[in-house]
């Protein structure tokens, strides 16, 4: 009698339940969300490129703009404060292609570790060409790097001037020119030719700015932009 109440107190109780959801059907909240945009967007990368490292991503909910690469535990931070910068798929794509490419040169051994300590500035542009590669065989379009970096890097004057970093100008100009001579069909059909970032881009330097408009031009066969 006793198993039988216990047994109909049960029935009641599940039947108010809501339904049991898969993971798929969670509703989640921000931080969680931004974890699994992180993890499939970066074994997206390391599964499309062959790459036989193994590493994992983390999203840390401190609001800092920053990143940072663990090479011991062979991971990747990206902090709660970068994510207000990523407007899409191929910006995500982005910011991870540059840490992963900066981690995978790290672990190439122990004198490469020392030239990038001492070198930094040297492996930069290195890093931004190799997560142009990156993308493109993910299936991302490489521009977004472009609009990522236009986003986040400083830009110093000449009395400020870093001889460990790039500005931010010169690591944009140098991937363009790696895109246009690469991937070309990326700058023929351009997805972010009226992105307000890209646009702001092309207008780095007088010189460099008619260079690039120039190319950009003859690739979409238009007048100007």
């Amino acid at each position: 009698m006793f198993i039988g109440r216990i047994f109909l107190i049960l029935l009641i109780a599940f039947s108010f339940m809501p339904d049991i959801c898969m993971a798929d059907e969670l509703r989640l909240d921000k931080d969680t969300c931004y974890q699994k945009i992180l993890t499939e967007t970066g074994f997206r990368l390391l599964n499309a490129n062959n790459i036989p490292n193994r590493a994992t991503f983390y999203y840390l909910s401190e609001n800092k703009v920053k990143t940072k690469i663990n090479v011991r535990l062979k991971r990747l931070y990206l902090y709660k404060g970068v994510f207000p910068y990523l407007e899409d798929e191929n910006e995500y794509a982005a910011l991870i292609s540059i840490e992963l490419a900066r981690l995978l040169d790290i672990q190439t051994g122990f004198f490469r570790r020392f030239s990038i300590s001492y070198s930094p500035r040297k492996y930069e542009i290195r890093a931004d060409k190799r997560a142009v590669d990156l993308m493109v065989n993910a299936g991302y379009d490489p521009v977004a790097v472009i609009t990522l970096l236009n986003k986040l890097l400083k830009e110093q004057c000449w009395y400020e001037y870093n001889i460990f970093k790039h500005n931010g100008s010169e690591r944009m100009k140098q991937v363009y020119f790696y895109i246009y001579e690469k991937y070309p069909v990326f700058l023929a059909d351009n997805k972010y030719i009226k992105n307000p970032y890209y646009q702001n881009f092309l207008r780095v330097t007088k010189n460099d700015r008619k260079r690039m408009r120039l190319i950009q031009e003859n690739r979409l066969n238009t007048g100007k932009i």
